[in-house]
C-alpha cells in the first residue's frame, strides 16, 4: 500500500541566490554556494591558503585557535569529564563493587551498530578490569527494539546481578522493575528522548536529562557508554593507563557515532578522530578483519569508509541474520576467528544489497508519483525497512514510512526531512500506535495491523500541517567554485585535513562550471563513470546512484562534486565524485553567492 501527503516549501532563504532546476528523476533541487571570504577572515584563521580559510569559515570556525583544534581533533580535541555526567558516580561505584565481588554483569545492547558497538565497548572495558561479563543483543525480527522480559529472566537465571543497557532502556519502566524484583541492579545508558518518568534504576546516564552537567549533549548511544567506561577506568587505573585504554575503546565509540549519524562536531568529532586512529593501528582485531574483507586500506582508513563499508557490514548481521555475529566479530579474540566472522558478514551484506535493490525497483514507480509523505506497507522485511525509508526520503525529499505487515501486529521505520520532526509527528499519531521512539530524523514504531490505514491517514495529515502545500526544494550546498585544473593531489591533501567528515561536518564540496563530457558509461549497480574536461584539463569522474540521465559525449554540464583519493595496485589517483549535475547554465551570475540555510555553528 502507498499513501501520499502533499507538502510545503520552506521558501526562499534570506539573501540566498541559487540555481533551481527540476531533474527528470526527482524534485526541485537548488545549489547554494557560500560567499567568498576576504583577506581579514583569512588572517583571523591563520590559514596559509585562501581555500583552506574558506573551508574553515564555511564550517563556523572563526579563530586561529578554533582552526588548530578543528584540524587536529586527535590531540587537540576536547572530551568532557565523564564524572560530571549525571548517574556516573553511582554507576561506577556499583560496577566496581560487582567486579570486586565476582558478580556477573550483563551488558544489554541493541541490534543496530550504535548499540552493538556500545555493548562491545562496555564488555571490552569491563572484561579488561576483570569483570565477569554476559552480553545480550536482541534479535530484530524475533524480539524487536528495547529491553525484554524474557531476556531479563534469562540473564537473572545466568547469575547476572548488574544490568547495563546501551542505547536503550530509558522507557523500559516495567521491565527494569522486573529486573529489580529478580535481584538485578539496573544501570541505564541511553541518548533517546527523556520520558516524563525515568525508569527504576540505580543510575540513569543520558546527557539530555535534567541536572546533567555533562557539557556535550549530542552523543550517540554508544558514546554515552564510552563516558561510563572512561569514568570507570579513571577510578580503577592510574590516569595514563586509563587514557591509553579509552583511546582504544574510542574505536567502538566511533562506530556508534558514525552509525547513528549524530552531528559530527565538537566532542563527537574528537571521538571519531581518535577512534579512526585506533583502528588504523590495528587496536581491534575484528575491525581489521572487516576492513580487509571490505577492501579498506587500514593505513588510510577514513570516517567515510566506516559509513559506507564497515558499518553496513556490521548492520547486515541484524538486518539479514543474527546480530550476535556482529558483536562476536567486534570482540573476536584472535585473527582467525575474526576472519571467519567477517566472511559471514560479507555474505549477509551481499544478500542485503541484492534484496534492497529488488525492493527499491519494485516501489520506484509509486514513489516517483508521490510528492508528499510516503507510506509503504506490505511484506517488507523489518531489517531493511529503515534503509528503504532512508533511501526514498533522500531521493524524493519527503518523509517516508516503511511498514512490515504482520497478522496482528506490524512494525515500521520512519526516515524524515529537515522540516519534519518525526517524534512530534508520531506523537500526533500516538492513538493509532502501540509504541514508538527514535530521533528527529529517524524513528520506529509498532501498531496493530488493523490500524495501518488509520495511521497512514493521521501521519499524512500531520505532515501536511507541518509542511503546508508546496513541496520544499532540496538544497545542496557547495563550498565554492573551482576549475578542474585545481583537482589533484594537493586538493585531495587539503580535503583530507577535514576528516572525519559526516553529519554536521560535510565533506568539502565544489562546483565546476561548463565542463565537457568526453565519455560516459554506466557501470554495474547503475553508477556512471565519466571523463570530463575543462580547457586542457581532463579528469576522471564517477557518480554513485545518480539521479540524472547518462550524459551524452560532447554535452556541457555544471557539476557539484567532491574529490576522493583512491588507489589500485599501488597506483594512487584523485577522482571527482559527482553528487549532482545539470546542463551548463551560461553567464557569470548563474551561481551568485548564497548564504546556505545550514551554515555551521562555531565548534
Amino acid at each position: 500500500m502507498v499513501a501520499c501527503a502533499r507538502s510545503r516549501g520552506q521558501g526562499d532563504r534570506e539573501n540566498a541566490a541559487v540555481i533551481e532546476t527540476t531533474s527528470s528523476s526527482g524534485p526541485t533541487t537548488r545549489w547554494a554556494v557560500y560567499p567568498r571570504i576576504g583577506d581579514d577572515e583569512q588572517r583571523a584563521l591563520g590559514a596559509d591558503t585562501l581555500l583552506l580559510a574558506q573551508l574553515l569559515w564555511n564550517r563556523g570556525i572563526r579563530s586561529e585557535t578554533e582552526a588548530a583544534t578543528f584540524l587536529d581533533p586527535v590531540e587537540r580535541g576536547d572530551l568532557g569529564d565523564p564524572r560530571s555526567m549525571r548517574g556516573v558516580p553511582e554507576a561506577t561505584t556499583r560496577l566496581l563493587e560487582a567486579i570486586a565481588a565476582g558478580e556477573p554483569i550483563a551488558v544489554y545492547g541493541d541490534y543496530d551498530v550504535d548499540g552493538l558497538a556500545g555493548a562491545a565497548l562496555l564488555a571490552d572495558a569491563l572484561s579488561g578490569l576483570g569483570a565477569r561479563v554476559i552480553t545480550h543483543i536482541p534479535h530484530r525480527s524475533m524480539d524487536g527494539y528495547g529491553v525484554h522480559s524474557d531476556a531479563i529472566r534469562d540473564l537473572a537465571a545466568a547469575g547476572a546481578r548488574v544490568l547495563v543497557t546501551v542505547d536503550c532502556g530509558i522507557s523500559a519502566h516495567q521491565v527494569l522493575e522486573q529486573a529489580s524484583q529478580l535481584g538485578i541492579d539496573a544501570i541505564v545508558t541511553d541518548h533517546h528522548s527523556i520520558p516524563s518518568e525515568l525508569p527504576s534504576a540505580i543510575a540513569v546516564l543520558n546527557p539530555h536529562q535534567e541536572n546533567c552537567e555533562y557539557p556535550y549533549k549530542d552523543l550517540a548511544g554508544g558514546a554515552v557508554a564510552f563516558q561510563l567506561a572512561r569514568a570507570l577506568l579513571l577510578r580503577a587505573l592510574p590516569p595514563e593507563v586509563a587514557v591509553s585504554r579509552w583511546r582504544r575503546l574510542a574505536a567502538f565509540a566511533a562506530l556508534s557515532t558514525m552509525a547513528d549519524m549524530v552531528p559530527l562536531t565538537g566532542e563527537n568529532r574528537t571521538i571519531v578522530a581518535q577512534g579512526v586512529e585506533a583502528m588504523r593501528s590495528g587496536a581491534v582485531t575484528g575491525l581489521e578483519a572487516i576492513c580487509h574483507a571490505a577492501r579498506c586500506e587500514m593505513a588510510s582508513l577514513t570516517a567515510r569508509d566506516l559509513s559506507f563499508k564497515v558499518i553496513p557490514r556490521l548492520n547486515a548481521a541484524g538486518r539479514m541474520g543474527d546480530p550476535r555475529d556482529a558483536l562476536d566479530v567486534l570482540l573476536a579474540p584472535h585473527a582467525d576467528a575474526a576472519k571467519e566472522l567477517a566472511k559471514r558478514l560479507e555474505g549477509l551484506n551481499s544478500a542485503r544489497r541484492t534484496r534492497m535493490n529488488e525492493i527499491l525497483a519494485d516501489v520506484a514507480q509509486d514513489a516517483e508519483s508521490c510528492d508528499g509523505a510516503l507510506v509503504l506497507s506490505g511484506a517488507y522485511p523489518i531489517g531493511l525497512a529503515g534503509l528503504i525509508a532512508g533511501r526514498l526520503a533522500d531521493r524524493h525529499a519527503v518523509p517516508c514510512v516503511v511498514i512490515e505487515e504482520g497478522d496482528e501486529v506490524s512494525r515500521g521505520s520512519v526516515r524524515g526531512t529537515a522540516d519534519v520532526h518525526l517524534i512530534r509527528a508520531l506523537e500526533a499519531c500516538a492513538s493509532t500506535l502501540i509504541q514508538f521512539g527514535g530521533h528527529e530524523r529517524a524513528a520506529g514504531f509498532s501498531l496493530y495491523s488493523r490500524n495501518i490505514d488509520q495511521f497512514s491517514q493521521a501521519f499524512d495529515a500531520t505532515v501536511r500541517r507541518m509542511r503546508g502545500e508546496e513541496p520544499p526544494p532540496r538544497e545542496m550546498v557547495a563550498d565554492g567554485v573551482l576549475m578542474l585544473s585545481s583537482v589533484g593531489e594537493r586538493l585531495a591533501d587539503l580535503v583530507d585535513r577535514f576528516e572525519p567528515v559526516g553529519t554536521g561536518n560535510p565533506n568539502p564540496t565544489f562546483v565546476a562550471r561548463s565542463v565537457v563530457v568526453r565519455g560516459a558509461r554506466q557501470l554495474n549497480g547503475g553508477h556512471y563513470r565519466m571523463a570530463v574536461s575543462q580547457g586542457w584539463t581532463v579528469c576522471s569522474a564517477v557518480a554513485f546512484r545518480p539521479e540524472f540521465p547518462l550524459p551524452r559525449p560532447g554535452s556541457k554540464l555544471d557539476l557539484l562534486f567532491e574529490v576522493e583519493r583512491s588507489s589500485w595496485r599501488g597506483t594512487s589517483r584523485v577522482d571527482i565524485i559527482v553528487r549532482d549535475a545539470r546542463p551548463a547554465i551560461p553567464g557569470p551570475g548563474a551561481l551568485a553567492a548564497a548564504t546556505p540555510s545550514h551554515a555551521a555553528a562555531p565548534h
